[in-house]
């Protein structure tokens, strides 16, 4: 499947419903993330298209990072992101807690041996993190696209998220995912998914609802942001909770 030209189709009907909408029109990009020759942009290092669409194609396990918006004034592509700090000097990663975690988490969520937990201490290598994070195929999904350079409130998110209900659950559907990792948004996205994609969804344990007729699981999280509890507390509650998922539910995940 051609993946970017299907979200390149459904981003042209994203800034029409916008217009109709009165709504800011320019939309922050979003999807499968590019996993092609990493380059200074003058501003960022970014990646290039590479070979994602086959990669996913091929993934054992496929996994949609669904996160709230782009916490930014500019609507820059985020499949281009790799999360390393804004310098040419190729080798330096980010000091930012966001892909620190979410490095983390994802990680945890698509390595997991014989379905026994990676201990955080030897999880947690810096270097291993964002060098996996930048080489796996995974998408990542903003439920509100257009940045306004502040953080929404999650009463404005779910606004965005009613008015453009049916774009958004047409993306996600789109990949096909196993694991939906929701980040943020205190249960909002859980709630969206259930109402609009995957209505059989089930809660299953503290991190972990499951849908029986698609066969996939969706994972509510902190924001990656989230500060109140340490790395090590909010990876290891995620994986104890994946893990006793994994074990309860043998047909998981799908064979290709």
């Amino acid at each position: 499947m051609k993946y970017h030209e299907q979200e390149e189709k459904l981003f042209r009907r994203w800034s029409t419903r916008a217009r109709k909408l009165h709504d800011a029109d320019m939309i922050a990009k979003d999807g499968l993330l590019y996993r092609g020759e990493l380059r200074f942009d003058g501003l960022n290092q970014v990646h290039r298209p590479g070979d994602e669409e086959q990669l996913w194609e091929d993934a054992g396990m496929r996994l949609l990072v669904l996160t709230k918006e782009l916490d930014d004034e500019d609507c820059w592509d985020l499949r281009s992101e790799t999360g390393r700090v804004p310098t040419p000097h190729l080798t330096n990663r980010t000091a930012q807690r966001f892909f620190p975690n979410l490095e983390l988490w994802v990680y945890g969520l698509l390595t997991i041996p014989e379905r026994k937990v990676m201990p955080f201490g030897k999880a947690d290598n810096p270097t291993r993190l964002q060098g996996f994070y930048e080489n796996a195929p995974i998408a990542r999904v903003n439920c509100k696209k257009q940045p306004d350079g502040k953080a929404a409130s999650n009463a404005v998110l779910q606004r965005y998220m009613k008015e453009y209900a049916d774009l958004l659950a047409e993306q996600i559907k789109l990949y096909a995912a196993d694991i939906i990792l929701c980040c943020g948004g205190q249960g909002i996205m859980v709630d969206y998914l259930r109402e609009n994609v995957y209505r059989d969804l089930e809660q299953v344990n503290g991190h972990c609802w499951y849908s029986a007729e698609d066969n996939v699981l969706v994972i509510k999280q902190y924001h990656p942001n989230y500060n109140v509890y340490s790395r090590k507390e909010m990876y290891s509650s995620l994986m104890r909770d994946y893990q006793s998922f994994l074990k309860a539910t043998p047909q998981f995940p799908s064979a290709r």
